[in-house]
């Protein structure tokens, strides 16, 4: 009685080693004609290569570069940008391959606009290499991080009509400067700064720096800081910046202000945007400020996105009023934390706290 159980067992297992054989090939042979269209991205670049210089933007295709094996459906156009001097030299792409995004390329901007979704921008600094003819971000995230942000917004142009002259305080395309110079340090060290504040609101409402303002304001949301930039400053290793005075804590209150290592002015107010939660849920954000006598201040600020793009005076920048913001308010009988409407005091430090919470460099 051995000899058919041994032979049902060795039976079994050739029809199990059958049915695995045809599982296998079926397998293989539906892999192989799923691929049938996709080909290694370097070949497919070699093959596309165009006869004028493209940028690739393709965030997709960009994406697939960050993985080990890198494959593209040949099926599928891969998005380029051309800058717009080489536009009568359209015929030259195949567009059977390329999807063509033209750009300005402005040697006196620092950013590249592109004609697509009503305009976009981003910086020109960034580093790329080059494959033929196709200039390509060699870090795909931090180019992704600047297309995520390059929807274009402009300003309102409004005329302010000020009733009396009055020469500017600050030169706005020198402030304007300022400003970049701390955003590509920021930029450096993996921080996305936004325009806040007056800075914000001078650039929304008149295109500019309001001529009457004394400081420039700028923010970072908390997830996004580095605490290692203000460390490099103190010690000196910043080219522009020098720290002029820290306020508040780290986790829920952080104001730092920057000023310029020549000029000494004007400040650039860096305000660190917190979440505002509220029964376990995030119901707005808020920046801070700390009075000479101790008391802690809290500006509530309404859940947005600042991630457009905004050009001033040359510059690109990202980016709370009520219904006056049309009103010119001078800055003369501006006070920081009485003129507002969306600020409240939240506290206030003790001596002791204020030696380690209101510090003057």
């Amino acid at each position: 009685m051995k000899c058919p159980i041994l032979l049902s067992i060795f039976s079994i297992t050739i029809l199990f080693n059958i049915l695995i054989y045809y599982q296998f090939e079926f397998s293989t042979r539906f892999s192989i004609r799923k691929f049938t269209n996709y080909t290694e991205c370097v070949y497919l670049l070699e093959a596309w290569n165009p006869n004028i210089h493209v940028l690739l933007i393709d965030l997709e295709f960009l994406k697939q570069l960050n993985y080990e094996i890198c494959q593209w459906d040949k099926n599928k156009r891969i998005q380029i940008g051309v800058n717009k001097t080489y536009k009568k030299l359209e015929y030259s792409l195949d567009k059977n391959h390329f999807d063509v995004i033209y750009y300005t390329d402005d040697s006196e901007k620092d950013f590249l606009k592109f004609d697509i979704d009503g305009g976009r921008m981003i910086p020109r600094r960034f580093e790329a290499s080059l494959s033929g003819n196709i200039v390509i971000p060699k870090d795909p995230q931090l180019f992704y991080e600047f297309w995520k942000r390059s929807k274009l917004l402009n300003c309102a142009n409004v005329e302010m009509n000020r009733t009396e002259f009055q020469k500017p305080v600050l030169n706005a395309p020198t402030a304007a400067t300022l400003i970049s110079r701390l955003r590509d340090e920021l930029l450096d060290n993996g921080m996305f700064m936004f325009l806040t504040d007056g800075t914000l609101l001078g650039w929304y409402r008149e295109c500019t720096i309001i001529p009457h303002t004394t400081d420039l304001d700028v923010s970072v949301f908390k997830e996004n800081y580095n605490p290692n930039y203000k460390k490099k400053v103190l010690n000196n290793e910043s080219k522009y910046f020098k720290l002029w005075r820290s306020l508040g804590k780290e986790e829920d209150s952080l104001e730092l202000t920057f000023i310029p290592k020549i000029e000494r002015t004007p400040n650039i107010d860096l305000f660190i945007m917190y979440d505002g939660i509220e029964d376990g849920n995030l119901t707005h954000h808020y920046v801070s400020g700390v009075a000479g006598d101790g008391t802690k201040y809290r500006f509530s600020i309404p859940i947005y996105d600042p991630w457009c793009a905004a050009e001033l005076h040359n510059h690109i920048f990202w980016h709370e009023y009520g219904p006056e913001w049309r009103k010119d308010h001078p800055s003369s009988v501006y006070t920081w934390n009485k003129s507002g409407k969306n600020g409240k005091a939240v506290g206030k430090f003790t001596k002791e706290e204020m030696r380690q919470y209101y510090i003057m460099y």
